[in-house]
């Protein structure tokens, strides 16, 4: 996890004069600490290596694997996806390391960011931007990281050694969740409300609210749903956020039609580079000579036949040959084999999940009535009727099942389990008897090379 980096920063980078694609252009390879953080360029180029390694992260290990833990997907073939599946992931599977180390990349990369762009004197330099960009991205690893592994390091500053890098314990759970508020807000305070032109991929205010949200919610202490509700109404309030319409769902995950009105927080892939798109189809869609690796659960497949109307089915469920398959991610046409090069935006924050969050605090906090419209309203651009339900328990419910054809296949429903205390008894893998594999194991690698980390229980 070391992030004083020794090769050459791309020129291209270095001479950087406006912002750019942010999410899309080619991120420094490394930095040479010695000559640089000098110029608004060089901050430009350091946030790229942040958003190389978040990028990195966001794709397999952030969507599919959470898919196969929860009840909307299953693992079509062995290896990873099987494991996970079946909860019996070990310390040495590579793909645990994978993913611990890309995230804490990220991590670092922010850190050098936070270290260095203050002391920068450049009148070009948009240093609040740049800065709040960071914070996001720390604030978001933090989450990933502590989601998944409950207890983790929290390294603040950009490492000097490899002692200092190894060295860290496993910071207790209430202090990560601490951190992370605290880098979110920073990233609030800091970033612009929107970002023009062709920059609006970039995480702006909104974007960091709705992660305060998720992350109040996931936290579930003491106060929590009023903070997330706080946040939730912090976006709504934001004009810019605008559901698109039900007979246009499919536009939020078409090629083309990146960065809707209901996109909060979407990353960009690099169009026609096969080392810089990504291959969620390879997971997800038949294509020629490999089939595909998961597969729908029969249970979401039936809550969508069972939903007449649903205008979400077609674009989250597909056919061919007669299997079912997910549709989400598709960038091609089935057998059509385009791995490694899909280049679809891929989606990681929306209104519609934000509009239902706060129908979930109103609810939990006893404004049930307030709580039906928002519901109604994601019902509603589904093509349903609105709902039955009065109650509060009946609520909840309908919230819940709300949430998993509304967000089916993005990488929500595991999260939602576990905050709900309702994985046991809905993954079919999961019981009390192994409800400790909830988390991840401490990858072995990491452990071996630092004495002050200690391992997951079940592990």
């Amino acid at each position: 996890m070391k992030t004083v980096y020794k090769l050459t920063i791309l020129s291209a980078l270095l001479s950087l004069s406006s912002c750019g694609d942010i999410l899309e252009l080619t991120p420094p390879s490394s930095i040479v600490a010695e000559n640089f953080w000098q110029t608004a360029g060089d901050a430009e180029a350091g946030l790229m290596n942040a958003y190389n390694s978040m990028q990195n992260s966001m794709t397999q290990n952030f969507i599919i694997v959470p898919l196969v833990l929860a009840d909307d997907a299953r693992a079509n073939s062995g290896g990873n996806f099987t494991r996970h599946e079946a909860f019996v992931a070990t310390p040495v599977h590579g793909n645990i390391l994978d993913h611990w180390r890309e995230v804490y990349a990220a991590v670092h990369g922010a850190n050098d960011v936070l270290a260095n762009v203050p002391t920068i004197n450049d009148p070009a330099l948009q240093k609040d931007r740049v800065l709040g960009e960071a914070y996001f991205i720390r604030g978001w690893a933090f989450f990933q990281l502590t989601r998944l592994w409950g207890k983790i390091p929290l390294p603040l500053q950009p490492s000097k050694s490899a002692t200092q890098d190894f060295q860290l314990r496993r910071s207790e759970v209430p202090e990560v969740y601490a951190q992370i508020i605290k880098d979110l807000q920073e990233a609030e305070r800091l970033l612009p409300a929107t970002h023009p032109g062709n920059n609006r991929a970039r995480p702006a205010k909104g974007s960091a609210q709705a992660w305060l949200a998720k992350v109040y919610l996931q936290r579930n202490a003491q106060g929590d749903y009023a903070l997330a509700l706080a946040e939730c109404e912090k976006v709504m309030a934001d004009a810019q956020y605008r559901l698109v319409p039900g007979a246009n769902f499919g536009d939020l995950f078409a090629v083309g039609k990146q960065n809707t009105t209901e996109t909060i927080f979407e990353m960009s892939f690099r169009p026609n580079r096969s080392t810089e798109g990504h291959d969620l189809d390879n997971e997800t869609v038949p294509f020629t000579g490999a089939g595909f690796r998961m597969r729908p659960e029969t249970k979401i497949v039936n809550a969508f036949q069972a939903s007449t109307g649903d205008l979400r089915a077609a674009v989250s469920l597909g056919t061919h040959n007669n299997n079912r398959y997910i549709r989400k991610y598709e960038a091609a046409p089935p057998t059509t084999n385009i791995r490694g090069n899909q280049t679809t935006n891929i989606v990681y924050l929306r209104l519609a999940d934000i509009i239902l969050l706060r129908a979930e605090c109103l609810n939990e906090l006893g404004r049930t009535a307030e709580a039906i419209p928002f519901l109604n309203q994601i019902r509603t651009r589904a093509g349903l009727q609105p709902t039955t339900a009065t109650t509060q328990a009946q609520v909840k419910q309908a919230i819940e099942d709300e949430r998993f054809l509304e967000l089916a296949f993005e990488p929500h429903r595991w999260y939602d389990l576990v905050r709900w205390n309702k994985a046991v008894g809905t993954v079919a893998n999961l019981t009390e008897a192994n409800r400790a594999r909830i988390l991840w194991p401490v990858p072995s690698r990491e452990l071996d090379l630092n004495p002050n980390l200690d391992q997951n229980p079940s592990y």
